[in-house]
């Protein structure tokens, strides 16, 4: 039996969480020789060292590409990247895998896609072809990553129909659905008064709760102070408790962060910041939670699953495929209080919220990608490519 070595790239919390279950799956057969290359804010302490979540996993470590430089500035993301390039190629020739991994639209996805080409090694990536209309650059990281890509496993038909539209053969774009929710479905259910109390909080498990996960978008980090103050104060006048998921590494980040440490420091009994949490208690505050506010695509992708409201608030996740538990607003304080309002006093809403279809899946999208890469047939035709039209 020829083993096939695979190099997953991770860079982020986020991401990771997205493609445990496919690790994991390709880790376990014996078919497959399977290690995970960590680096980006994975590695930063500032958003709590989250490559020991990797180690904690047990997972075998290729290397460890400390790339991220601790700046708030985009010529800092751009940096990053240009130093990320070089610590991938390197790397990646000690390692000499068949087949590379990498998900999403973050700094790792062009990097890495850019580097195999040129490397002239098959790389496969995940989640391609999704629509966003939210003028982000992650947009254009995702599709340049997909033309770079040698295989693509996306999750709905229309993205795959997005990347034949942009030329890439058939043959190479597989539909698995969202592989996040492998885990997320197989995560045991706890009740709200003991999650409440892992957080810290005497039990209150008669009242309602929010979880926050606002980001910056690169467009308009000046305005991210003003944008995220808008959603305090909406949470404000809610009078519920709030738990805040520290934003990525995005350039405008800090002033996101500034204006959590001053709301938590004033507003004690309402806010609580954290940077990670471990995946069953993050999974099982979002169960036990009323609604789920921000700009993340937890919103989108995972929250359906759970049933729960999303106020989806700017710019961010503007036109993905969405279930209908997600209400659309803008950066402003009147209709993010008028959006919770809804989702905590309108019935019929929150009944519609409980029984929402997840679009993106049904649990098991893992072994779909095992079968794929097992079967799969590593060579000139898979790595050099050619536009279809």
């Amino acid at each position: 039996m020829t083993l096939k070595k695979i190099v997953a790239v991770t860079g982020a919390r986020s991401e990771y969480d997205l493609m445990y279950s496919v690790y994991k799956k390709l880790d376990e057969a014996a078919e497959i020789q399977f290690k995970i290359l960590i680096t980006g804010p994975h590695l930063s302490e500032k958003y709590g060292y989250t490559a020991r979540f990797v180690e904690d996993d047990g997972f075998e470590i290729a290397d460890k590409l400390f790339n991220l430089l601790d700046t708030d500035s985009k010529l800092g993301r751009v940096s990053s990247i240009g130093a990320q390039i070089p610590l991938l190629a390197h790397s990646l020739i000690r390692e000499k895998p068949d087949l590379v991994i990498v998900a999403g639209d973050r700094e790792e996805a062009i990097s890495v896609t850019l580097t195999c080409a040129y490397l002239g090694i098959a790389c496969a990536h995940f989640f391609g072809g999704d629509i966003a209309k939210d003028g982000n650059v992650d947009n254009a990281v995702r599709y340049a990553s997909g033309k770079l890509a040698s295989l693509h496993f996306v999750t709905l038909e229309e993205h795959r129909q997005t990347l034949l539209k942009l030329g890439e053969d058939d043959w190479r774009i597989f539909v698995i659905g969202n592989p996040a929710l492998d885990r997320i479905l197989s995560i045991q259910t706890v009740s709200k008064g003991a999650v409440l109390n892992e957080m810290g909080v005497q039990d209150s498990s008669a009242e309602p709760y929010f979880v926050l996960i606002q980001h910056s978008i690169i467009t308009e980090t000046e305005l991210q102070d003003r944008h995220v103050r808008q959603t305090l104060d909406a949470v404000i006048s809610s009078g519920h408790r709030c738990f805040i998921n520290y934003p990525n590494s995005d350039a405008g980040n800090q002033a996101i962060i500034n204006a959590y440490l001053e709301y938590e420091q004033k507003y004690p009994s309402i806010f609580r910041t954290f940077k990670n949490l471990n995946r069953n208690l993050f999974v099982n505050l979002m169960r036990n939670a009323s609604g789920l506010l921000g700009n993340s695509s937890a919103g989108i992708l995972e929250a359906p699953s759970f049933g729960l409201p999303v106020v989806n608030i700017g710019q961010r996740q503007r036109g993905r495929t969405h279930s209908t538990n997600v209400i659309f607003v803008d950066n402003s304080k009147d209709q993010i209080e008028a959006a919770i309002s809804k989702i905590l006093n309108d019935e019929v809403f929150i009944a519609n919220c409980r029984n929402c279809i997840n679009p993106y899946g049904n649990g098991h999208s893992s072994e779909r990608v095992l079968e794929i890469v097992k079967s799969l047939t590593i060579n000139k035709n898979l790595i050099f490519k050619n536009i279809t039209y």
